[in-house]
């Protein structure tokens, strides 16, 4: 990878830091791989920092992952897209306006494969990387939430504008400082209070699109409403929540708790449903929950798995009233998760 000595102005918005930055008292200012934003430059001004190392490229696995004879087709699409997901999340960042044609390319191939489900999951799941989390996340939201919408019997049109919604729901991260949105541990009220924006954010970058379906604009603003009315940011409850929102709700979490983030390692699919049924009426609609309990469990069924104690195992059933309890099979034993105290899965293979 090529960097460059540059100087400290608005021409290097947009481009990423080669080095850790650091004060003349040495206490760090900006970490490495930071996107340079107007407000990291402001920053960098502020603290005296006249020139720093930058570069221009930084795709998720490099040209290299994408020409490996590792990974199929279905697969390299899938990292396209997140690419092209993170490009649109920059240029943002920068301060230009949303390339809506590029969103409706990803959005029309992710809706092309809404019957080859079992290419989408693969693909979702084998493709994790945690410095990625933000723009994979955008590609896997808008995944989950078109195959609840189908499971859940909408129209065509309606399934579309999930896809776009999940796509474009998380736009408005764009605007959150990248040392709060990248920070490894829990953020404190404040930070949590601007990363809480986001939503109301991504609203505003998408309002005044006029190819952008309203509800499609609802959703973005209210997928971090509750049920309950706990949620932000108006606290509203779930009959003034729209469907679509909904949905990307429940993707959302299941999503979350499935990757790997910068303060938290990836849980198995069965840890997410099961947490769904823990927060279960408090936080999603019933309906939306269970179109995915329902169907999704039976994806994983045959997949490989590395047990807590070292061995490799298979999940070959998933009880269709207990959707985070699988019978896994290791050797000439079955273990039952129902019956265990534990979690057995240390990972997915």
């Amino acid at each position: 990878m090529k960097y460059d000595y540059v100087k400290v102005t608005e021409d290097i918005i947009g481009s990423f830091l080669g080095n850790d930055v650091y004060s003349t008292f040495g206490n760090m200012i900006v970490p490495e791989d930071t996107l340079i934003t107007e407000y990291i430059l402001k920053k960098l001004k502020n603290f005296g920092i006249e020139k720093v190392y930058t570069y221009t490229i930084n795709t998720i696995h490099g040209d290299e992952y994408l020409d490996s004879s590792d990974i199929n087709d279905g697969q390299k699409k899938y990292i396209e897209n997140v690419n092209k997901a993170k490009e649109l999340l920059q240029n943002l960042a920068s301060g230009k306006k949303l390339d809506f044609g590029v969103a409706e390319e990803i959005s029309e191939d992710i809706y092309s494969k809404i019957n080859d489900s079992s290419t989408l999951m693969d693909c979702v799941n084998s493709v994790r990387v945690a410095d990625e989390y933000t723009y994979a996340h955008m590609i896997n939201v808008s995944v989950y939430g078109m195959l609840i919408a189908k499971w859940m019997g909408l129209r065509k049109e309606q399934v579309q504008d999930v896809v776009m919604a999940g796509l474009l729901h998380d736009v408005g991260k764009s605007q959150i400082p990248i040392d709060i949105l990248n920070k490894k541990g829990s953020l404190n009220e404040e930070e949590y209070e601007i990363m809480k924006k986001h939503t109301v954010y991504g609203f505003e970058i998408i309002k005044n699109n006029k190819e952008i379906n309203m509800d499609v604009k609802r959703a973005v603003i209210m997928h971090h409403e509750k049920e309950d009315g706990t949620g932000y940011p108006f606290g509203i409850k779930g009959n003034q929540k729209n469907l679509y929102a909904k949905i990307l709700t429940v993707a959302d979490i299941f999503d979350a708790i499935t990757s790997n983030r910068v303060y938290s390692k990836r849980q198995t699919p069965f840890e997410a449903f099961k947490e769904l049924e823990r927060v279960g009426y408090e936080v999603v609609d019933p309906k939306v929950m269970m179109a995915m309990l329902n169907n999704m469990p039976s994806y994983y069924v045959g997949s490989k798995v590395r047990m807590q104690n070292g061995e490799v195992g298979e999940v070959v059933y998933v009880p269709y009233q207990c959707a985070y309890a699988p019978i896994i099979k290791v050797n000439e034993k079955f273990y039952d998760y129902s019956k265990e105290r534990e979690p057995l899965i240390a990972e997915f293979l």
